[in-house]
């Protein structure tokens, strides 16, 4: 029997999980046994991303290790992100074949098999998916201490900030790949492309037969669910409303909408949040300045995203909406960061994931005057970072906070 053996670089974000996972299940299926050790496989498949230029180098360096400990005759294929995001340095690194996400359907002519790829799609995830990033084991072992201590002491929970840190218990449905966005900085796109929803009964059905095999928690993923349907003549909140109304004990989560889509649906969204059944998602705000977030290309106003945001948090059953915000875009000024600094005090949100700007190849951020230095975009990061912790973790009040943050990184720069 011929092996496999999959490399996982270190990102490992829900669309990758679910392709990589997906790929391992057609090839048991296609009659391939999985090992452990790249070293014995007739086939390795590495997993890349180069969503920045940290996950890029990982991905570089995962590929020449399995070039490095592959056997002679041995196959590489080279799945993720990375081929199409930075293909010139991909070209410079090796000339493995490639499986981006765009052609997932190009591994049956790669490993041919009875078995049509559509029914291998994956919907659960091992622990060894994660294992390369830090950010999400610190998250995932955080979540088993609390459940293990609210088994002890009944009123013990995992706080709300955890609630979107994903679990080996979920289980994810994919709702859509890529996005309607035109986003200055982003290069994910040239990888994903435009919106693909997964039809609306499809996802439905998916989720009704998870209930019913025990899961709890389903993760509706997608690069933005927010449009999700605007290639089907359809939208988000048709989408839930239908999920909402089936039957079982079960909760759902979504991994990312855009603001604009938020804002735009959030009257018809309203009821689905009341109802306790969606009770967590992710909204990339990225800065509190409108002046940035035009540049940025993101389309949408921050201050009605802010109100939008806080009133599902207060009049809701929602408990959790996580952010992610980027310090350092070109001609970001003081106040510019301070604007998204800010929103630590206005905006509801439980957690900020903080990424500093990365240029990437062929985006037109990286023409734009006004580059911050790498240091100062460290300084924002970290003083952000440290803010949100003492106000969302430790729940110190902001001007206590504030003051304890002044103290060890000075003034806002």
């Amino acid at each position: 029997m011929k092996t496999f053996a999959i490399v996982n670089s270190a990102h490992p974000c829900t669309e990758l999980v679910i392709d990589v996972n997906t790929i391992r299940a057609y090839l048991v299926r296609a009659g391939l046994a999985e090992v452990v050790d790249p070293a014995g496989a007739d086939l390795i498949v590495v997993s890349t991303c180069a969503f920045n230029q940290e996950y890029e180098h990982d991905a570089v360096t995962a590929i020449q290790q399995a070039r490095e400990r592959s056997r002679p005759g041995a196959r590489v294929i080279v799945s993720g992100c990375f081929p199409r995001i930075n293909p010139e340095l991909y070209a410079r690194t090796c000339q493995f074949e490639t499986l981006p996400p765009l052609e997932m359907e190009k591994l049956q002519e790669l490993v041919p098999s009875a078995t049509p790829l559509a029914s291998a799609e994956a919907h659960t995830a091992t622990i060894r998916e994660y294992q390369g990033n830090r950010l999400f084991m610190t998250g995932i072992r955080l979540k088993r201490l609390f459940t293990r201590l609210g088994r002890l002491v009944p009123f013990v929970k995992p706080p709300s900030w955890l609630d979107t840190v994903p679990m080996t218990d979920w289980y994810f449905v994919r709702g859509a790949t890529g996005c309607l966005g035109s986003c200055t900085y982003c290069a994910i796109k040239r990888a994903r492309g435009n919106v693909r929803s997964v039809p609306a009964e499809v996802v439905v059905s998916r989720i009704r037969s998870a209930v019913e095999q025990g899961y709890t928690e389903i993760s509706l993923a997608g690069d933005d669910m927010g449009c999700y349907g605007a290639d089907l003549g359809t939208d988000l909140p048709a989408l839930l409303e239908e999920i909402v109304a089936l039957p079982g004990e079960f909760r759902v989560n979504i991994r990312f909408v855009e603001p604009r889509w938020l804002v735009k649906h959030l009257e018809r969204l309203m009821p689905v949040f009341r109802t306790g059944r969606l009770h967590s998602f992710c909204v990339p705000l990225q800065s509190g300045s409108q002046r940035i977030l035009d540049s940025m290309g993101r389309d949408y106003d921050i201050d009605r995203t802010v109100e939008a945001l806080n009133s599902i948090v207060r009049t809701t059953r929602v408990s959790s909406i996580s952010s992610i915000v980027m310090v350092g875009f070109p001609g970001e000024s003081p106040g510019d960061f301070e604007a998204s600094y800010r929103l630590l005090d206005r905006c509801d949100v439980n957690l900020y994931q903080v990424l500093k700007y990365e240029g990437r190849p062929g985006t037109r951020a990286e023409e734009l005057d006004g580059k911050v230095p790498e240091e100062l975009k460290e300084r924002r990061r970290v003083r952000f970072a440290a803010r949100m912790k003492l106000t969302k973790f430790v729940r110190l009040p902001a001007r206590v906070a504030e003051r304890i943050v002044a103290l060890r990184h000075g003034p806002i720069v």
